[in-house]
């Protein structure tokens, strides 16, 4: 507030304009000039959809002008930037400038401005149908600095068939840390003055602050204007002063889910608030009206319900928004659509090289200082008593008037009634002089002319102390019809229906009005009463708009509880009170049942905010928790589903493993019939398996884990394969000792592994030819041979004895001539 009061003395800017004359740069280069690289391209322009936004759909990329121009496709350019050392001055980024220099056809500037952390980023990347476009944080910081703009232009046609390439514009926020206001004036002024549609960004609500500083904001950037036309010299010879209008503005209040009064569109409201306004100085009036072509107003509804994407938008993709906000949005879009023009230069639109060039002087003009603040100043005038028949008369004046007002106790009086008084007194007065300077002829006519001043002086005063008094009377009858509102709003039991407390607002607005008509009538005139009755409905309103958000809040509240009384019915109905694993069926029999009970008790809970805008919004955020609630429960029976299965896994394993042991299965066994048995027993598992998880067949881990079992099933039959080839090893072994004694006599016969091992397997297959063994299947004998050569240290020793790079290769031809039958 205390920067906004720095400005309030506007009535004399006027008058010192002319000493705060900028300096422009004379040497502006023309759109010829600056242009040379995009030769002729204007005829082959098409449109083009960039995913979703402002342009219109039909747009063929082959004839996207900025294909290969040099602006980047996917990212964002910073065209103005604070001085780093002081965040005061602004700084062009002259190579990212020089890029608006490649626009040759007509362009239009959309830009945005607003608070910092108001969503301004968020809202360009809508407009554009951007996903990931201008960046966007979720910390407190800010982190937009300066001016940027989207990379590449963006091609459309107007309705009226003029194309045009469009720059969307992100600002730096108002009112940051450490951010002076003539920082954000220089912010604002360019801006407004670049665009040819301007956004005001806001959030919830637009209160009496947000119009002052905008109202602040517009009229310094007007004075800017207003300076930098009468410097016209400092621009090109033709130049035109319609390159320093102002756009139309449209003001954006983002997350809003209130309710205008009375069926207002937004525009309306606006209109409303600014005709409504009260302001901290009545010495001067701006209109935001009168500054702008045009002013509209749109709100957009919550972009998402979650915490985490309210946080960081960044992350919220199409599908995650809102219904309402996508619906309200679009509404904004086509609305842009319709009302973007060019901004003109003797009536022909202006291009790229021009657009920089303006931008270059508003940036010289706004660090030069065009935008500081005028002080205010008070005057008073004081005369001297000239003679002492004057004082006299003056001081009998001054006490006839004190005693008219002493009757009434010293109370303001109308001013009407005042004139009479002054008037009576001052002829007495003038009867006392004429009385006192009886024959001095000219002294006469000297101490009447400055009685009659010194009366005229002291009747001002005491006029204007008896006005300040009205209006201390009009301001403590203000301050206490609002004390006795803010009591009788404060005894209301939030939170109630909306509808009912419009009704009492209503009322009290009413009586307010009607109390301080009551008390203020006689002491002013008709037309200032309806004013000042006006600005108490104002402050009155301002109250009730508080107790309004006090009581979405608590309807909020209200809601939040019934949403988590709710999800706790759910949990109720939906525990699972052991560890027992629920069949799909049953699961989703619980959850219908659970979610029947949850919604019946956010119904119940919530039955006072039903009528409410938000009632929808908090109902799908309870649908939202139900599901992530369904979502867990499925999960835990999953999990419980899962350690059946391994409890299942490994029981049958260890039934297996005993059924399979020597004590139910001696060994050796005849290899057919060893098979038979495990290919039996594996199968008894798998059926016990499948009678235990028979409810959950359609389950992926169910699958899993039958995998899982048979593979650790065949690993057990392989070891009892194994087990059994060991027995019939002990039962040949006098044969394959006999054998191993033959190896170890003639080993050194054979250079190669290859060679020693057809030996050693020749032999042993010898040795068990002869007696039991005989009748073996010849597989059986192989595997036995195999098994003793592996496991005999000895035979291995004169296996490894032959390794090496000669023996490799001979071996290796032995194996050649074994395979084609030679050796």
């Amino acid at each position: 507030m205390a920067r906004f009061l720095n400005f309030v003395s506007l009535p004399i800017l006027s008058s010192i304009c002319v000493l705060c004359l900028f300096q422009l740069d004379s040497n502006v280069v023309s759109a010829d000039q600056l242009g040379e690289d995009v030769e002729n391209q204007a005829d082959n322009y098409g449109t083009r959809n960039v995913e979703r936004g402002i342009l219109p759909h039909e747009y063929d990329e082959q004839l996207n002008p900025w294909h290969g121009s040099g602006f980047p496709d996917t990212t964002t350019i910073q065209l103005v930037k604070p001085d780093p050392a002081t965040h005061k001055r602004l700084i062009m980024v002259e190579e990212n400038v020089k890029l608006l220099h490649r626009i040759v056809q007509p362009v239009v500037t959309i830009a945005v401005v607003g608070k910092f952390h108001s969503g301004k980023s968020f809202l360009m990347n809508q407009l554009m149908g951007k996903s990931k476009g201008f960046g966007i944080g979720p910390f407190v910081r800010p982190e937009t600095m300066g001016i940027w703009m989207w990379g590449k232009p963006m091609n459309m046609q107007l309705p009226s068939g003029l194309d045009v390439s469009v720059v969307f514009l992100d600002t730096e926020g108002f009112a940051a840390n450490n951010v002076t206001e003539n920082y954000d004036a220089k912010i604002f002024a360019v801006s407004t003055l670049l665009s040819s549609y301007l956004i005001y960004n806001s959030v919830k609500i637009i209160d009496q602050s947000d119009i002052d500083y905008l109202e602040l904001l517009a009229r310094r950037t007007q004075l800017f204007a207003l300076r930098s036309q009468m410097s016209k010299a400092k621009w090109t010879d033709d130049f035109n002063h319609d390159l320093l209008s102002f756009p139309p503005l449209i003001w954006v209040v983002q997350d809003f889910v209130q309710m205008t009064v009375g069926g207002e569109t937004p525009t309306e409201w606006l209109h409303r608030l600014m005709k409504t306004h009260t302001r901290e100085n009545d010495d001067y009036d701006i209109s935001l009206l009168s500054i702008f072509k045009q002013v509209d107003c749109h709100t957009l509804f919550l972009p998402a319900v979650t915490k985490d994407l309210l946080t960081d938008l960044s992350k919220a993709s199409e599908q995650d928004l809102t219904v309402d906000y996508k619906n309200e949005r679009d509404h904004l879009i086509q609305k842009l659509r319709s009302g973007i023009l060019p901004k003109e230069k003797n009536d022909q639109p202006i291009t790229g090289p021009e657009l920089a060039s303006l931008m270059t002087i508003l940036v010289d003009a706004a660090n030069d200082g065009s935008l500081a603040q005028v002080p205010s100043r008070w005057n008073v005038f004081l005369e001297r008593l000239e003679a002492t028949a004057t004082e006299d008369c003056l001081r009998f004046y001054e006490a006839e008037l004190a005693a008219q007002l002493t009757k009434r106790n010293n109370e303001p009086v109308n001013a009407a009634t005042l004139m009479i008084w002054h008037d009576a007194v001052k002829l007495k007065s003038f009867k006392l002089l004429d009385q006192l300077l009886l024959g001095l002829g000219n002294a006469m006519e000297e101490a009447a002319e400055t009685l009659s001043r010194d009366i005229a002086s002291k009747y001002h005063w005491i006029n204007e102390m008896n006005e300040k008094k009205i209006k201390l009377k009009m301001s403590e009858t203000h301050h206490r019809i609002e004390l006795e509102v803010e009591n009788k709003l404060g005894e209301l039991t939030l939170p109630v229906k909306t509808s009912e407390l419009e009704a009492v607002m209503l009322q009290v607005l009413a009586d307010a009005e009607r109390t301080y008509g009551l008390i203020i009538a006689d002491l002013i005139n008709a037309e200032t009463l309806i004013q000042h009755q006006t600005q108490l409905k104002g402050s009155v309103q301002r109250l009730c708009d508080s107790v309004v958000l006090k009581n979405s809040k608590a309807l909020e509240g209200v809601m939040n509880t019934a949403i988590q009384k709710a999800v706790e019915k759910f949990r109720g109905h939906s525990k699972n009170s052991n560890d027992t694993p629920r069949s799909p069926a049953m699961i989703q029999h619980l959850i219908e049942n659970a979610v029947a009970h949850a919604t019946k008790v956010f119904d119940a809970e919530s039955v006072i905010a039903i009528e409410e805008l938000s009632y929808t919004a908090f109902a799908s955020l309870l649908r939202s928790r139900l599901t992530e609630e369904e979502k867990f429960l499925h999960k835990q029976n999953a999990e419980l589903v899962k350690n059946l299965a391994q409890s299942q896994v490994k029981t049958l394993l260890a039934r297996l493993r005993d059924q399979t042991s020597p004590v139910h299965m001696p060994l050796p066994k005849n290899e057919s019939e060893l098979t038979s048995k495990l290919n039996v027993e594996m199968e008894r598992c798998q059926l016990l398996f499948a009678e235990a998880l028979g409810d959950f067949t359609e389950l992926p881990l169910y699958v899993e884990h039958v995998q899982l079992l048979k593979k650790d099933m065949l690993v057990l039959a392989q070891l009892r394969k194994q087990e059994n080839v060991e027995a019939y090893t002990r039962e040949v072994e006098v044969p394959l000792r006999m054998a191993k004694q033959v190896i170890q006599i003639s080993e050194e016969k054979y250079s190669t592994i290859f060679a020693l091992t057809q030996f050693m397997r020749r032999i042993c297959l010898l040795n068990l030819n002869e007696g039991k063994p005989k009748e073996w299947p010849a597989d059986l004998k192989y595997d036995i041979i195999n098994h003793f050569i592996e496991t005999d240290s000895n035979l291995q020793k004169i296996i490894q004895s032959r390794k090496g790079f000669w023996s490799t290769i001979v071996g290796f031809f032995q194996w050649l001539l074994w395979l084609v039958g030679v050796q």
